[in-house]
């Protein structure tokens, strides 16, 4: 059973559109999705039609996407929410429209190929997966895993209070091994930050801080993968652009991106894995020229 796993990487999960569509041209194929985050729409979009055709009509979406979809306020409106004590920077209502009005199954129970979407309870530190139930509704989940502090709010279900699932990890391997999967496709987003390209003010450090914890957590998986003798695809998928998290201006050049650095990862991973009777193929090639 092979598993799909797609991490977060906010308005940089384009890229994993691109990688997509190189991965199904060459005959991959995905009996179960687990997404984070920004993974977990391209994830439930695919889980619901895991074809060429499928990645094509997601692509489509992408580059219809823009910053009023996510928040139409600005960093004023955002400032004002800080000083009046919100629970966070931004609103999640326009996201939560945008998701309704594009995501197109209610539950998980109608999805082609199983998916799942983690999410962590702030309250108890507990990981809520979407998708063992077959009745999660998708939208929660995707609202759920998105929540990002302190950029966007909580979201509650069943009297928990979830947040992102990066926090529990950014490429979840535990979740796809204990439900079945023997082999493993991960689209990792690494890079970028989501703001500035400063350090050392109050969005830099925040970014820099919840990088170090979310490769924290990812190191903890690979070794869970290797533990568990898990066959994986590794595709790192490393943006071009230094994209902030809202910005939308550069959403085809990074699915052509992510395309072409899937072939590069697709290439060294079967060059790396020949059979046998491939490699004495290719020594025979290079005897006659």
């Amino acid at each position: 059973m092979r598993a799909l796993i797609l991490s977060g990487g906010s308005t940089r999960g384009s890229m994993q559109v691109g990688a997509l569509k190189a991965l199904l041209e060459r005959g991959f194929t995905f009996d179960m999705v687990v997404g984070v985050s920004i993974g977990s729409i391209n994830g439930i979009y695919f889980a619901y039609k895991p074809t060429l055709e499928g990645v094509k009509e997601l692509e489509r979406i992408w580059l219809r996407m823009k910053k009023e979809d996510i928040v139409p306020e600005g960093r004023i409106k955002a400032l004002f929410r800080l000083v009046r004590n919100r629970s966070s920077l931004f609103s999640n209502e326009a996201f939560y429209r945008f998701i309704v009005r594009t995501v197109p199954v209610k539950k998980f129970g109608e999805l082609q190929i199983p998916a799942y979407v983690p999410a962590v309870d702030i309250r108890t530190g507990k990981v809520y997966v979407f998708g063992d139930d077959p009745l999660d509704p998708v939208i929660d989940a995707i609202m759920a895993s998105t929540a990002l502090p302190p950029y966007f709010p909580p979201w509650e279900y069943k009297g928990m209070v979830l947040v992102d699932g990066g926090f529990f990890s950014n490429i979840p391997y535990s979740i796809a091994v204990e439900r079945g999967a023997k082999s493993i496709v991960a689209l990792h987003i690494r890079g970028g930050r989501s703001f500035d390209d400063e350090v050392y003010n109050m969005y830099g450090v925040l970014s820099r801080s919840i990088g170090m914890l979310l490769e924290a957590k990812i190191r903890e998986q690979e070794r869970f993968a290797e533990s568990h003798h898990v066959e994986t695809l590794y595709v790192p998928l490393d943006p071009p652009y230094n994209v902030s998290m809202f910005d939308f201006s550069k959403t085809r050049e990074l699915i052509s991106a992510g395309y072409v650095q899937a072939v590069e990862a697709i290439e060294r991973y079967r060059k790396k894995h020949r059979s046998p009777w491939e490699k004495v193929k290719d020594w025979v090639k290079r005897i006659i020229r």
